[in-house]
């Protein structure tokens, strides 16, 4: 594994402001909503957050139809396959929260299930909102097709294992999958974003 060519970006809670409208999708409640209890375990989420970005930059071959050869895996997806038309490289990158928001929502599950479900509701809109947060920092300058992750569409969830490798997920990030592919930190994100050109060409 290189890791040479894996880059960061580190926000703090304070740098990120959450979706309202992804927060209140996943409350069931209008975009404007707010009571006490919301106020309450975001300043709780707040104080154990921690936003870390690991990213390469990456030549793509396409020359195959529904295949995506990056240097180290090659994905077999057509709904990939077509958001990366056009695209010579591309930014491969995961985030996370960190692991001080799955002990909060632990803790939160076994004494109150009421900010349990407000505090993940907020933690994973958080997590949007970084992973947003970071495709825009990553694409200042270029254009770029929306980001795209495993588990969408074709895009099997066990390329999460070569792409996590790829970024040494595990020792930059603290990440790690279950036989499911599933992360730790719950809260993070993996992605794949296509590079097209620079803006001015």
């Amino acid at each position: 594994m290189k890791s040479s060519d894996i880059f960061m970006i580190n926000a703090s809670a304070d740098d990120i402001e959450i979706n309202r409208g992804e927060l209140a999708l996943r409350l069931g409640v209008s975009r404007g909503y707010d009571d006490e209890l919301i106020r309450s375990c975001k300043k709780k989420l707040m104080d154990v957050i921690d936003y870390k970005c690991a990213y390469i930059r990456t030549d793509i071959d396409l020359s195959e139809e529904n295949i995506c050869g990056f240097d180290f895996m090659t994905i077999d997806s057509s709904a990939l396959y077509k958001n990366l038309a056009g695209c010579s490289e591309a930014f491969v990158f995961a985030v996370t929260t960190g692991i001080g928001v799955d002990r909060l929502l632990a803790r939160l599950n076994v004494i109150s299930p009421a900010e349990h479900f407000v505090t993940d509701a907020l933690a994973s809109a958080a997590a949007d909102s970084f992973c947003g947060y970071a495709a825009g920092q990553l694409k200042q300058g270029l254009v770029c097709p929306p980001r795209f992750s495993p588990g969408y569409a074709d895009l099997s969830l066990r390329f999460q294992v070569p792409l996590l490798d790829r970024l040494d997920a595990h020792g930059l990030l603290g990440i790690t999958l279950d036989s499911a592919y599933l992360m730790t930190p719950v809260k993070s994100i993996t992605a794949i974003m296509g590079i097209k050109n620079e803006k001015n060409n």
